[in-house]
């Protein structure tokens, strides 16, 4: 799982860190200070010209009704489609992450460029910045909080109040998931990514998307796996380890292939999650959907889990 979405990251970087100190009374007096993981941005009125680098940043913005002049889409660059809960882009022109990434973006002429976690590349950040004013790491985690992005870009784009509408919308959504099947609450659930046909890593990020959704809707990771997890928020071990991880739900990242050998295991069949149809096999679309959660991918997401959360309440 990481693997693909390393792709990316290795590619382009950083993310936005808080906005602050907003001025002025109108677009060309107004001045947003923004700062973040490597120092702060300032941004001049209100941005026309938007590259948006990830798809946490690509829906953040067409969320706020903005359509970038440049963007990437991870999904897309992992699957060969684009996500389906994208909407056309026709105005929009796609980032090539194999090619000049930054001549690419300096012949957009953006006057605001969104990244997401490049590890921490100064380099590829003072160049973008040489461009445009640029948003690096909001939190120190390779993926950033839908909320805290479009909390943020509201902000900079005076759009405050439409961007707390669409929260609460999304956030709306995941409640009425979460109270559509109460039993949810306090049952335990831990996601999983099959590496090799021999290991894998029990994944116990607060931060990873994944985490953060089940955690919403109600399901609690084991306290014990969350210590074993330590500050890496990775558990590895063999793939026959898995069935002795009894949760109520458990979330199994991998190919086909690699499930088929985790089905083999002969103690497959007791796991709890298996005996109650509340374990689930996300394909590359649902996968990188809860990796990236976003304003895009909560709504899919959700509506390909019922099964799995309604089968878990029980």
């Amino acid at each position: 799982m990481k693997q693909r979405i390393s792709v990316f990251v290795a590619a382009i970087a950083l993310l936005l860190a808080g906005c602050e100190a907003i001025t002025g009374s109108d677009d060309t007096a107004r001045q947003v200070n923004v700062g973040h993981s490597l120092g702060t941005a300032t941004i001049y009125g209100i941005p026309q010209r938007i590259v948006a680098m990830g798809t946490q940043w690509l829906d953040a913005a067409q969320v706020l009704q903005i359509q970038p002049v440049g963007y990437v889409d991870d999904v897309a660059i992992a699957t060969g489609h684009p996500a389906p809960w994208e909407p056309a882009l026709p105005n929009s022109k796609p980032i090539d992450i194999n090619g000049d990434i930054v001549a690419q973006v300096r012949d957009l002429h953006p006057d605001l460029i969104l990244t997401p976690s490049f590890g921490g590349n100064k380099d590829l950040y003072d160049r973008l910045h040489d461009i445009a004013p640029t948003l690096a790491n909001l939190r120190n985690s390779q993926l950033d909080s839908w909320e805290s992005e479009v909390d943020g870009l509201g902000k900079i784009l005076d759009k405050q109040g439409q961007a707390q509408s669409q929260i609460a919308n999304l956030n709306g959504r995941i409640q009425a998931a979460a109270d559509r099947n109460p039993g949810l609450k306090d049952k335990t659930f831990v996601a999983a990514a099959i590496d090799t046909p021999t290991e894998l890593a029990m994944i116990t990020d607060a931060n990873s998307g994944t985490t953060e959704l089940f955690t919403r809707l109600g399901l609690k990771i084991p306290e014990n796996l969350i210590q074993e997890g330590g500050p890496t928020g990775r558990i590895p071990l063999p793939l026959d380890k898995l069935p002795d991880f009894s949760t109520d739900l458990l979330v199994v990242f991998g190919t086909p292939e690699l499930q088929n050998v985790l089905t083999a295991l002969p103690a497959y069949a007791n796991l709890p999650s298996v005996q109650r149809g509340s374990i689930l096999f996300p394909d590359n679309n649902v996968r990188l959907g809860l990796d990236l959660l976003s304003p895009g991918s909560i709504p899919y997401v959700l509506d390909r889990l019922q099964s799995t959360l309604a089968n878990a309440a029980k």
